[in-house]
């Protein structure tokens, strides 16, 4: 059975908020910290982990749960001179945790920023990534942290998207007439990249570890046809 994947939210604003809020309706476990009282408060209506601490502290965020993290997103804003203060000291406080973590389990630390000013800075110390919520709405990053093999997804109508991703190299090839994601769940595989081809895939088509695969449909089908190759690539 494939653990659930870990993935902290540092700062409890409008933003962090949203994003444990959306993070709170994947198959991931959620760790929301702030130091105010209020914001934990309403993280803990969300999530069952949610914890007051200073953030600054490597030894408070250890004590958070934090080696066990496969993603840590620092979700203050910049608006402030503390607040930028905040990012910079909790981006280095990640990083002596990350330093500590088992090696088969390192996480990437996602940090938000307001301004281009301040991609190069956090960069330049080390992020493996940065984010504007100005561009990346909380769901959208929900959707892209809460599983490692979701590449991306394409907006069609409402809920119903297009969504790709790669299948696990250690999954058993299984037949998509076996599968029948449609009656299974609920969702259609229209396209399938393999030794950069792409092609539709017919009654025939088997699915192969590495191929790359397009899927319509609800974002908890996806979800759910992952969790069955994964599991089923334990066996």
């Amino acid at each position: 059975m494939a653990l659930k994947k870990v993935i902290a939210v540092i700062g409890l604003g409008r933003f962090g908020l949203g994003l444990v809020k959306a993070l709170a309706t994947h198959h991931v476990e959620v760790i929301a910290i702030d130091k105010n009282d209020a914001s934990v408060a309403d993280a803990a209506d969300l999530v069952t982990n949610a914890v007051n601490c200073d953030s600054k502290d490597p030894e408070a965020l250890k004590d958070a749960g934090l080696l066990a993290a496969d993603v840590a997103i620092i979700a203050f804003g910049q608006d402030t001179q503390a607040n930028l203060s905040n990012s910079i000291l909790t981006f280095m406080a990640l990083k002596k945790v990350k330093e500590e973590q088992d090696e088969e389990r390192k996480m990437k630390i996602i940090v938000r920023i307001d301004s281009e000013a301040y991609e190069e800075l956090f960069l330049t110390l080390g992020a493996d990534e940065v984010i504007s919520p100005f561009d990346l709405a909380s769901r959208s990053l929900a959707t892209q942290v809460a599983s490692s093999s979701i590449m991306d997804y394409y907006q069609v109508e409402g809920d119903y998207n297009v969504f790709a991703f790669i299948v696990p190299q250690d999954v058993k090839p299984i037949k998509i007439t076996t599968l029948n994601t449609p009656k299974n769940f609920g969702i259609n595989i229209i396209l399938y990249t393999r030794d950069d081809k792409t092609q539709m895939p017919n009654a025939s088509y088997v699915v192969q570890p590495g191929d790359e695969i397009y899927a319509f449909g609800l974002e908890m089908g996806v979800h759910r046809l992952q969790n069955f190759l994964s599991n089923q690539g334990d066996e």
